[in-house]
């Protein structure tokens, strides 16, 4: 594999990486960032198309420890203080690359034969969202539906907390949640929405095999029209101390809880 060295903050490719940082970027381009090499495996495991590779001087001198295997001729090479400016953590690995936001249609995750989805509906938190992520693919979720207002599925902070996840789980973004109510009730699939003031419980619910997890946002759920227009609406049971979960924490444990109900690779 060759090495390509630049210099120059005003290199093209440089600009393009700098300009990931932002959604606006992201969205021109077509691409995303990966950073660190834990990350950089996942997608090479996963089958990723990964495009350009950048390390630092130093990580390259300490011989790349736990670099993937990359079908390509050359990777790109930069000081450490250049490479500082390109990535978005406090302290980057050495590693990071580009790659394309695979785009998948809201049609096409619904019809797998026992779909099993996750509705994000204006999500803010990166940390959560990537926390759901996990924990869809750690369950056996088939798919993943954020709506419109939800964190960008591609931003740094989300790409690190999903661990891989991202990579190996269906995301559909950018779709309206009238549009998957509709697309959802087409395909014969049931909607649970999560609230807390349900009075149907989380543990003596029945769960058919076609299903949809709502989760609405961290601050205000979902609408009440919205909630109305699911089929079962539930809730995971507390103590009477505690007012509410987290939306991460109550859809990893409606996600778990559904899976030990199901048969699921």
């Amino acid at each position: 594999m060759q090495v390509k060295e630049i210099s120059s903050c005003a290199n093209p490719l440089l600009k393009t990486v700098r300009s990931l940082h932002d959604r606006s970027g992201r969205k021109k381009a077509g691409l995303f960032l990966l950073e660190g090499v834990k990350l950089l495996q996942e997608a090479v495991s996963n089958g990723l198309d990964v495009e350009d590779v950048i390390v630092s001087s130093s990580f390259l001198k300490n011989g790349m420890p736990g670099m993937p295997q990359l079908d390509r001729e050359a990777i790109v090479v930069v000081e450490d203080t250049l490479f500082s400016q390109l990535a978005t953590t406090e302290t980057p690995q050495g590693v990071l690359a580009t790659a394309p936001m695979v785009k998948h249609e809201l049609p096409d995750v619904l019809n797998a034969k026992e779909a099993f989805i996750v509705v994000a509906d204006a999500v803010q938190d990166p940390g959560n969202l990537g926390t759901i992520m996990r924990a869809g693919l750690a369950f056996g979720a088939t798919a993943v539906v954020l709506t419109k207002g939800t964190v960008d599925a591609f931003s740094p902070k989300v790409v690190r907390s999903a661990m891989g996840a991202l990579f190996a789980i269906p995301v559909v973004t950018d779709v309206t949640l009238d549009q998957v109510m509709k697309e959802l009730k087409s395909h014969q699939i049931t909607s649970f929405a999560m609230d807390q003031n349900a009075t149907e419980n989380l543990w003596s619910a029945e769960f058919p095999n076609k299903l949809a997890l709502l989760l609405g946002n961290e601050g205000n759920g979902l609408a009440d029209e919205d909630m109305l227009r699911a089929d079962r609406i539930i809730a995971v049971p507390i103590s009477k101390r505690s007012e509410s979960l987290n939306v991460a924490i109550a859809a990893g444990i409606a996600l778990s809880f559904i899976s030990s109900k199901r048969k699921f690779d």
